[in-house]
């Protein structure tokens, strides 16, 4: 019955370990490199999330903010969910309908892969999006702003 135990406990202490990295998921928001955004932590988390949601429209000092989501079914989109935007699926359904229902306002683009949304954030001022953290090494034309 021991052994029985042991296992259940080990299982389940799996099961609810922390993402590696002290609670990280893995995954970044990356700008386009020459955004003149400053803030860091909460803060450009917080600035990210009304941008995503459309509920800001412009980066601190002026640009024209252009979100990239991911695609619904991917882990990138479930972190950024719950890591960055505090919300379920649901709720994000009827943030969007609400909001097309308003003034016309329509979702960030999905883009299927890190390298499509480098590629994209890269090429647009004011664009933004997430990756894997390891996905941006190397990647010009890009910078992370905040780690989740």
């Amino acid at each position: 019955m021991h052994i029985v135990a042991a296992w259940f406990a080990f299982v389940l202490a799996a099961v609810l370990q922390e993402p590696a990295g002290g609670g990280k998921s893995g995954y970044v928001v990356v700008v386009n490199a020459a955004n003149s955004c400053v803030q860091t932590g909460k803060d450009a988390a917080a600035t990210t999330k009304k941008l995503f949601l459309k509920e800001m429209t412009q980066w601190p000092g002026g640009v024209e903010a252009r979100p990239y989501g991911r695609v619904a079914t991917g882990p990138e989109h479930a972190a950024f969910m719950r890591e960055v935007l505090g919300m379920t699926d649901a709720e994000l359904a009827r943030h969007w309908l609400r909001m097309k229902n308003m003034d016309g306002t329509t979702p960030p683009k999905d883009v299927d892969t890190d390298r499509m949304v480098l590629k994209y954030v890269a090429k647009h001022d004011g664009a933004f999006g997430i990756v894997r953290a390891d996905a941006v090494k190397g990647v010009a034309g890009v910078k992370v702003l905040f780690e989740f």
